[in-house]
Order: structure tokens, then C-alpha cells, then sequence
């Protein structure tokens, strides 16, 4: 099982965090974190996604339902890599495959039509979902509510990527300088680097 610090909340965003559930030392995103539906579920309450209770009831229907949740958790992973790359392209200023954009469209749409507009839009989500009526699929769909808020406000111009590793993050500064998703993971191991090649270069 993983667990949930948090070193794992760095984006400053539910939906960067959500990008964030795989990663590693570089760009290749080869260290997953959500192994399987239980991790997911942690994550989520971890996030602020999920209540206690809601936690609760998912990893019972998880137990009961071991396919449901393999099913459940292969679509999240998926829709997870299509929002990174999404993201990232606009990022890098570079061509989003259409593939990619229409799994994002798809996916902020479907979750549209599983919400239901509150009208206690100033004490809760504007947008509100049932666990009980949406089961597993709840976790996909608050996600992608989250990715819709965070693309339809001002903090998608404060969108970045680590210069190292593949995490995002909001870099609210009016410079937008900063570089790394953390100073004390990938900025501590680039400045070993370069003091490395220093001293390589130094002895050579």
C-alpha cells in the first residue's frame, strides 16, 4: 500500500496532485503510486476528495467487487496519463495529440452529466456526486470536475513542470521562476549534479 505524505501533495491543485500519483527521478513517469483501487481511494481522502465515510464505503465496495475495482482503477491511470499530457503540451507549447484531448474533453463532460448542480454553491462544490449512485466511479469523476475547475479558472496560466522529474505544480509567483516540484527532492539532487560534473570536469 502507499502512503500518503505530504511530499505527495506538491501540485498546490487536487487535479496536478492527481497527475502526480505516478512519477519517479525523471521524466519517464515509471514509479506508480496507485497500485491498485485501495491506493487510489487513500489518495483521494488524503486530497480532500473523499469524507471519511466515503473512504469507507469505497474500499468495502472495492473488496466486494475485485474486477469492478481493477476496471475502475485501469480507467483512472488513463485518464490520469491523458490530463498529464494534456496539460504538459500546453506547458511546453508544443502539438497535444487529439487523441489525448478528446480523452480529457470526454472525460470533464461525462462528470458533467454524473454531477448535479448544489445549490449551497457557497458552503460545498458547486458540483456534487453520490458515492452511493456512482460507486468506484466517483474518484474519476471528482477528479475530473477538478481538472475542469482548475482549466476554466486564472490558475491554469500558473501551471508548471518540474525541471527534472514529470510532476506539475501552480507556480503562483509573478516571475514564475521556480523549477522544481521541490527544492528538497529534485532541485537538492540537479545541484548534486552539477557539483558532480564540476568536480568531474575539475579532475579531468
Amino acid at each position: 500500500m502507499t502512503t500518503w505524505t505530504a511530499t505527495s501533495f506538491l501540485g498546490g491543485h487536487p487535479a496536478l496532485d492527481f497527475v502526480n500519483t505516478v512519477g519517479g527521478r525523471t521524466k519517464d513517469r515509471n514509479v506508480e503510486w496507485l497500485r491498485e483501487f485501495a491506493d487510489a481511494a487513500d489518495w483521494a481522502r488524503a486530497a480532500g476528495i473523499l469524507d471519511n465515510a466515503e473512504h469507507e464505503y469505497l474500499l468495502a465496495r472495492a473488496e466486494s467487487a475485485p474486477e469492478e475495482a481493477s476496471d475502475a482503477l485501469t480507467d483512472l491511470r488513463a485518464q490520469r496519463e491523458a490530463l498529464h499530457d494534456f496539460l504538459l503540451a500546453a506547458i511546453e507549447d508544443t502539438d497535444c495529440p487529439a487523441m489525448v484531448r478528446e480523452r480529457v474533453e470526454v472525460d470533464i463532460a461525462a462528470a458533467h452529466r454524473e454531477a448535479h448542480l448544489s445549490d449551497r454553491y457557497r458552503t460545498q462544490p458547486a458540483w456534487v456526486t453520490d458515492v452511493a449512485e456512482l460507486g468506484l466511479r466517483v474518484l474519476a469523476v471528482r477528479v475530473a470536475l477538478a481538472s475542469a475547475a482548475l482549466l476554466a479558472s486564472d490558475e491554469r496560466f500558473q501551471i508548471g513542470a518540474c525541471g527534472r522529474c514529470s510532476w506539475l505544480y501552480l507556480d503562483p509567483s509573478p516571475s514564475r521562476r521556480r523549477r522544481w516540484c521541490s527544492m528538497a527532492t529534485c532541485g537538492n539532487r540537479a545541484k548534486a549534479e552539477r557539483h558532480q560534473r564540476r568536480q568531474t570536469n575539475a579532475g579531468g
